[in-house]
């Protein structure tokens, strides 16, 4: 299992993603998503800082009929272990998909440089 990064969500929407061979076969093993992922596609998508071909709601429910993804609603424990972190990031969601890949010991599919430098076990 890997959990999926919101650019990593978003770069799998595109005909032709940037991901690598092994990495698409790593998600098409068992992937999880952060409900607050769709968030933010939806929050970029709002104001004008992100064009999909698909809605976010439609992506969100799609997605949910994919047996081998798990979206995970995010709940106040959530919320608390990834503040805890000891991480200067201040980006909320990537606190939380970071916290909960520490917590299970997996691999984050994404580009950020930020996860990058902070947890070792990422992939693109």
């Amino acid at each position: 299992m890997v959990v999926r990064d919101t650019c990593a969500l978003i770069e799998i929407c595109k005909e032709s993603p940037a991901l690598s061979t092994r990495t698409l076969n790593r998600i098409d093993e068992g992937a999880y998503i952060l409900s607050v992922s769709f968030a933010e596609i939806a929050c970029k998508v709002k104001l004008g800082k992100l064009e999909m071909s698909i809605s976010p709601e439609k992506l969100y429910a799609e997605l949910q009929t994919v047996p081998s993804l798990s979206i995970v609603a995010v709940d106040v424990e959530a919320w608390f272990k990834a503040i805890a972190l000891d991480w200067k990031n201040r980006d909320p969601a990537d606190r939380l998909i970071t916290s909960f890949a520490q917590q299970r010991n997996i691999s984050i599919v994404s580009s950020d440089k930020q996860i990058r430098a902070f947890y070792k076990r990422v992939i693109w």
